[in-house]
């Protein structure tokens, strides 16, 4: 007896066949059935990765290796010659591959959180980090194992578009996310140069020069709890649950409580307001109506990159949270460094009225203030 399912000829002698009872012998049948329509859309997914993929044939390997385990290579050379054929193939046939991969799934919650916050991440050193943040740190080698997401290219990793219906599935998923921004963020909050980078890297106007001057050379690697995570060679990578834009929200908010209180502190005469402009506390003073005797007062609890702050030419003094660095002894502006009732002062190039009106001030709030050479050695 022969039976031809899909590509393969399944065949038992009349003498075997004869001796299974009729209902054992359907279920023999159907279970090869079952069995070639597996291997069948295993050999669909290897061929439509093959035709897709553009880069080196060892990250493409790896990806079999992943998911295939011992027979990868048999379905390597199986699947040689792929063509746009079977691109369409495997759109034809979406149900069934989406029924494959969720039969591989041995952790919903992963597979979950990647569907509802991580498939906007492509590259694939960003996939990782973001899944990191997630709370999933084996979670990529696990997707390229279940077939959820492929390499496309040596870099970029995606769900393949036949998991589009898996996807929306698995977002229907309830999983617990345990990241509470304000929370990440006030733990650093008092790392100032730290802070300072990632509103430069969150907002694009980052300054290294100005950087350099106040805190010293960036860090090329930063991690602010599980809110986000900057390398040099990826970039600043947020945790996929919240975008750049909710995270440059929160980290002003707790800038805007901390510059609030600073300027309670400072007792400054004249208009306070927390600038959205500037990203820092702002008050104008004016001791008699002259330009030469009136100038902005930038309460920034750490230091902002803004452009239309820096562009202020005349009579802007900058008062910051932090220690002075050793390597800073004058600024083009007057820069005031407070920790605690301490305040270490750099004197701008060109002497200022307003600047000395500034430190008489301090003294007066009860600040013990360094100037000159007792700041320089400090």
């Amino acid at each position: 007896m022969c039976l031809k399912a899909l590509n393969t000829t399944f065949c038992a002698s009349a003498m075997g066949v004869r001796a299974l009872k009729p209902r054992m012998k359907w279920i023999v049948i159907l279970i090869f059935i079952v069995g070639q329509i597996h291997v069948d859309l295993v050999l669909i997914e290897a061929r439509y990765q093959r035709a897709v993929f553009q880069g080196s044939e060892e990250v493409l390997k790896r990806d079999f290796q992943l998911r295939y385990g011992d027979k990868w290579q048999s379905i390597w050379e199986a699947s040689d010659n792929a063509s746009e054929e079977d691109i369409k193939k495997a759109e034809e046939l979406a149900e069934g591959l989406a029924e494959l991969v969720s039969a591989r799934i041995d952790d919903l919650e992963t597979a979950a959180l990647y569907a509802k916050y991580g498939r906007n991440l492509t590259l694939e050193p960003q996939v990782k980090l973001g899944m990191e943040l997630l709370g999933k740190a084996e979670a990529l080698e696990k997707m390229l194992r279940w077939g959820l997401v492929m390499h496309f290219s040596d870099e970029v990793i995606s769900a393949p578009p036949y998991l589009a219906k898996l996807l929306l599935k698995l977002i229907q998923h309830d999983v617990k996310l345990d990241v509470d921004l304000w929370e990440e963020l006030e733990r650093y909050s008092r790392d100032y140069s730290s802070m300072a980078f990632l509103e430069g890297l969150l907002t694009g106007d980052f300054d290294e020069e100005l950087h350099k001057a106040l805190y010293g050379a960036p860090a090329s690697q930063l991690k602010i709890g599980r809110a986000t995570v900057y390398t040099s060679d990826v970039g600043l990578v947020v945790n996929p649950a919240y975008s750049p834009e909710e995270l440059l929200g929160v980290l002003l908010q707790i800038k805007k409580r901390r510059a609030d209180m600073l300027a309670r502190a400072l007792s400054l005469h004249g208009e306070y307001e927390f600038s959205e402009e500037y990203r820092c506390g702002s008050q104008y003073i004016s001791l008699d109506g002259s330009a030469e005797k009136s100038g902005v007062i930038a309460i920034c609890p750490w230091l902002s990159y803004s452009r239309r702050l820096w562009r202020r030419a005349r009579n802007l003094i900058l008062i910051v949270e932090g220690s002075r660095p050793p390597q800073l002894r004058q600024f083009k502006y007057g820069v005031i460094f407070i920790r605690g009732g301490e305040a270490e002062v750099i004197k701008p190039y060109t002497p200022s009225k307003i600047f000395e009106y500034i430190i008489d001030v301090l003294y007066g709030a009860g600040f013990y203030v360094l100037e000159g050479e007792e700041s320089s050695a400090f």
